[in-house]
């Protein structure tokens, strides 16, 4: 799969010209694909709410026999016609593809990095970088604290090649490495580095590698910094609002609908007390030490997921305002 989303980036940025807003595009069309999904996800959680009276029957009836209480509890569920399993389909599904799309912006950071480092070789001259709004280079981290090029010593050794890319291979890795070895990559590196402090090479955690400098002044920040950190923080505030507003609203029926949904599953982290703060800190982790491609991805998600969300939320208060003045005119007809 990560070859897959790898070459329709590629295409699509073939068409656009811009691996930043092809990743945009590429983000738009995957929340389209699982908008069923949510719009089912939504619905069950809504059936669920409505038959509340009858389980909390089953649950007192059956408080001290717990096997005919799941016997009583699924057999509800088939005479409504209800999934409650339906509201964790989306979240199963987009965590493997988070991960893929980590993969992917990893294997195209990695070619485009080791295809750079070869041009400046056969050129001796300054690349022309995929920049993106205030992100001079996509497929370095948006901070900064991040260099436009890898940083002198950075562990490209660390690239292992790929299949199936004429790019990742063991000759252009080992050519790449030696020359970010030499002294002529140093000088056409410093021509965009900022003046440093000190720099820390590599911090390593879990499978993450990266190397922080820290600028001597505000003004190399602006200058020479590859980014803002606006991504990661972008991509914190949207994971916490995008939780409020998938949680927030939900009436008393609803939120015990959810939970006996996740008491069905428990694949749903989201409704964890924890991970609803441990999601909004781990995407600023994560975006702070990705390349900013991937960034980009999550932080577009987030920002589309949330519109969906007030979009399918918007859709079924709708349907439950036509429904209560149906109801009301029945009830003024029959009197």
């Amino acid at each position: 799969m990560t070859g897959f989303f790898v070459n329709v980036l590629t295409w699509i940025n073939n068409l656009v010209g811009n691996y930043g807003w092809s990743i945009v595009l590429f983000t738009l069309l995957i929340r389209v694909v699982l908008l069923p999904l949510d719009i089912k996800s939504k619905k069950s959680m809504r059936q669920i709410s409505k038959i509340q009276p009858k389980l909390q029957a089953l649950q007192k009836k059956y408080a001290n026999d717990k096997d005919k209480l799941n016997q009583k509890t699924m057999e509800l569920y088939r005479k409504e016609h209800v999934s409650p399993t339906a509201g964790c389909l989306p979240m199963l599904i987009s965590l493997p593809i988070l991960w893929i799309m980590f993969s992917a912006m990893r294997t195209l950071g990695n070619e485009y990095t080791i295809q750079m480092i070869l041009d400046m070789k056969a050129t001796n001259t300054l690349p022309n970088l995929q920049s993106w709004l205030w992100i001079k280079n996509v497929f370095q981290p948006d901070s900064f604290a991040a260099t436009i090029l890898p940083p002198v010593g950075s562990t490209l050794a660390m690239i292992r090649p790929a299949n199936g890319s004429a790019i990742l291979t063991a000759e252009n890795i080992a050519a790449a490495v030696e020359y970010m070895a030499s002294s002529d990559y140093s000088h056409l590196a410093a021509a965009l580095a900022p003046a440093t402090a000190f720099t820390i090479q590599p911090i390593r955690f879990l499978f993450i590698n990266t190397t922080l400098t820290l600028p001597n002044s505000f003004a190399n920040v602006f200058q020479y910094g590859n980014g803002l950190f606006i991504l990661p923080i972008l991509a914190g505030a949207s994971q916490f609002l995008m939780t409020k507003i998938m949680n927030g609203k939900q009436t008393p029926e609803q939120k015990e609908a959810q939970a006996q949904q996740n008491a069905q599953s428990q694949s749903n982290p989201m409704n964890s007390p924890v991970m609803k703060w441990f999601f909004p800190i781990f995407s600023v982790w994560i975006c702070a030490t990705s390349n900013a491609a991937f960034s980009i991805y999550w932080m577009a998600a987030n920002v589309i997921q949330i519109v969906q969300q007030l979009a399918v939320n918007w859709y079924f208060e709708r349907q439950d305002a036509k429904a209560a003045i149906a109801a009301q005119n029945t009830d003024d007809s029959s009197i």
